[in-house]
């Protein structure tokens, strides 16, 4: 063995040393997240994930703007991106902008993002919320399972909840993890390098599939911005109720990206008297005098 290939083996033998404690970590990924406590409604979880620690997030926001500019350019090829003054692009735009400002004590990064929100007409149904802040929403989503404005909104807080808990981050963090493990990696320190090595990036952003410790914690963190910009949480339940119906048929589908199911309806349920309380402030109402919401009746104090 040569003296170079010697020190590489040395490096690595030390580098995946260094990462044992992420492995190990990892085999924990399917457990629910640890119990949130919400001391005067402020909802926190446990530490971030450490295989996010792998891919620097500059790096990502640079790589997600990058595949945010190449869907915007495509839809405006193919004249698909719907235009400013369109009725739906309006009102996507002004839901998501109500949320914003509440969604920016959750990442610090977030209050330098430079937020965009654009809607692509298209039978399909997704929204994504790239990390960095670009929003592309496409309109089959809301036109095919006729979604009201608050399930609009939960749907917007859910994806921007993935997006500052950096779900995406830490996805790609695992995969870059396994590659150095298997000595695939072909830059061993090359972790600022990370989008020569990975040229497909955007691809990935773009149909990353969630883990239901994911969807646990974007459902919790996106009703919380959501109900604090004045949207019923109640409509989470009949959002993905929805999806679920509309989606569940595509290998690929939305509800395949985002897992949901019974207990992910339950827990939704079982977290509504931490969010109604949100809500009711939010219009300025007490829960007693919040109207029924279609499909979910009244929300009772004591729970459903």
């Amino acid at each position: 063995m040569t003296v170079s290939c010697k020190l590489r083996a040395s490096v690595c033998a030390m580098a995946l040393a260094s990462l044992a404690p992420l492995f190990a970590h990892g085999q924990d990924e399917q457990k629910t997240p640890p119990p949130y406590s919400a001391p005067n409604n402020q909802i926190r979880f446990g530490n971030t994930a450490l295989f996010r620690n792998l891919i620097p997030p500059a790096t990502l926001e640079a790589q997600s703007a990058d595949e945010y500019r190449q869907v915007i350019h495509d839809a405006e090829r193919n004249k698909t991106l719907l235009p400013d003054d369109n009725p739906l692009v309006k009102r996507v735009r002004e839901i998501a902008n109500h949320e914003i400002p509440f969604a920016l004590k959750w990442n610090d990064r977030a209050k330098n993002w430079k937020w965009e929100i654009n809607v692509i007409k298209s039978p399909e149904e997704r929204m994504v919320c790239l990390p960095g802040g670009k929003i592309v929403v496409y309109s089959g989503l809301i036109d095919k399972l006729r979604l009201n404005d608050n399930e609009i909104g939960m749907m917007i807080g859910h994806e921007i909840a993935h997006a500052l808990r950096e779900h995406a981050r830490e996805r790609l963090g695992r995969q870059q993890a396994a590659q150095l493990s298997a000595g695939t990696m072909p830059q061993l320190f090359g972790f600022s390098n990370y989008a020569s090595q990975q040229p497909d990036i955007g691809d990935q952003l773009l149909s990353m599939r969630y883990s239901p410790a994911d969807e646990t914690e974007a459902d919790v963190i996106g009703s919380e911005i959501a109900s604090r910009a004045g949207y019923d949480p109640r409509a989470a339940v009949t959002l993905w109720n929805k999806i679920d119906s509309g989606t569940r048929r595509a290998d690929d589908g939305f509800v395949w990206l985002h897992p949901y199911g019974p207990d992910r309806r339950q827990d939704l349920l079982k977290r509504m008297s931490d969010m109604m309380p949100l809500y009711a402030k939010a219009v300025g109402k007490t829960i007693d005098q919040l109207p029924n919401y279609a499909g979910m009746g009244r929300f009772k104090k004591s729970g459903r």
